[in-house]
């Protein structure tokens, strides 16, 4: 009896070693009794209980589902359960989404139907400006900032990019038209004033030369699937430029009237953006202001001392020819009759309006720029 249980001892020890994650069911010790005299006769009636036993022990082994273990160290049989799956053991993946064609599509290389997707793109500029010649036509520039004057011109720039974000820029502009407002002249009608000769003075042409910069430039999309890149150029520059001003009103007896009053520095200053179409040609969208003086101290070349000798020779009698004046001043200009049959003397007495006392200012004529380039 001893011996049994020293021996079930020891192969319930081995089998937790062996299979520690399994449940063992040890053997009866009866059983283990009848093995171990296996090799002795075994007296009668033994048998049937021994198969009755057997019997049972299958009927339980199939009861419980379990499996036969190796045989211990001494031929022993045993039988182990098999464990159960644990409660966090993986499942089975879910299966994958479709996936939307649509929003996998690339625009320029970018998922931009995908609504889960940030799209923010940095991109080398596509064409480079660094060595190239732009030639840029306004058709029509128009002032914005008329309140006294009046101005509607054309102009031609040229432009050399010495570097990617500099260049060099050259401007020619004629207004062919620069007149007085409205308001100025309804001035005239009405109260018979009008504005200061140095807050009326008319441009009308100059020249500008100075340099461009393109500090921002940057794209856009439109028609969802095209882009286009622009510039933000910002442009300066100083120059001279070819001043007159109004003598006599549109009026009854005939059109506006005007006297040279000579040329002057200018500087500008202006900005706008600069659209590409492609890798020559170029929208180009600007609001430029040129500045000059403004002030009137002759008319024509005639400072006031030779307008006051014309004015007392036509007193006189006399044509302004008679007049005894320097040699700047173009007399002719005073003389005979223009195109429309004006006599052109009767604009000594406003001309020596305008100089008798002489009043200067700073005037800022701002206009917009709206035009094409061919870039070379």
């Amino acid at each position: 009896m001893m011996r049994t249980l020293f021996i079930s001892a020891l192969l319930f020890a081995s089998a937790a070693v062996a299979f520690p994650a399994q449940a063992v069911r040890l053997v009866p010790p009866a059983a283990l009794a009848q093995a171990g005299d296996a090799t002795s006769p075994a007296p009668e009636g033994t048998d049937d209980e021994s198969s009755d036993e057997s019997d049972d022990a299958e009927g339980d082994d199939e009861e419980g589902d379990t499996q036969a273990l190796p045989p211990g160290p001494s031929g022993t049989g045993m039988t182990a359960e098999t464990p159960a799956a644990p409660s966090d053991a993986p499942t089975t993946a879910p299966a994958a989404p479709a996936v939307d064609a649509q929003a996998q599509q690339l625009v320029s290389g970018a998922p931009l139907f995908n609504p889960n997707v940030a799209v923010h793109i940095v991109e080398k500029k596509q064409f480079s400006d660094k060595g190239k010649h732009e030639l840029a036509l306004y058709p029509a520039i128009t002032q914005v900032n008329g309140k006294f004057t009046q101005h509607f011109g054309t102009a031609l720039s040229y432009t050399y990019h010495l570097h990617e974000n500099f260049a060099f820029q050259l401007t020619p502009q004629f207004n062919w038209v620069n007149t007085e407002s409205d308001f100025n002249q309804e001035l005239v009608d009405k109260v018979r004033e009008q504005a200061q000769a140095a807050t009326s003075l008319l441009l009308n042409w100059n020249v500008v030369g100075g340099v461009e910069v393109t500090p921002i430039y940057g794209k856009f999309a439109f028609y969802e699937d095209q882009l286009a890149h622009y510039s933000l150029v910002v442009s300066g520059g100083a120059g001279y430029g070819s001043t007159r001003h109004q003598l006599k009103p549109k009026n009854d007896s005939g059109p506006a009237t005007f006297g040279d009053t000579g040329n002057r520095f200018v500087g500008s200053v202006g900005g706008g953006f600069r659209v590409l179409l492609g890798n020559r040609f170029a929208i180009r969208l600007e609001v430029r202001d040129i500045v000059y003086t403004a002030r009137v101290d002759r008319v024509n070349g005639c400072d006031f001392n030779d307008l006051d000798a014309m004015d007392k020779s036509l007193r006189a009698g006399k044509p302004v020819t008679a007049a005894n004046v320097s040699d700047g001043c173009q007399v002719a200009e005073f003389d005979g009759t223009d195109s429309n049959n004006h006599n052109r003397s009767t604009d000594v007495p406003l001309a020596l309006a305008l100089v008798r006392d002489p009043t200067s200012d700073v005037l800022n004529l701002v206009s917009f720029y709206g035009g094409v380039s061919f870039i070379f």
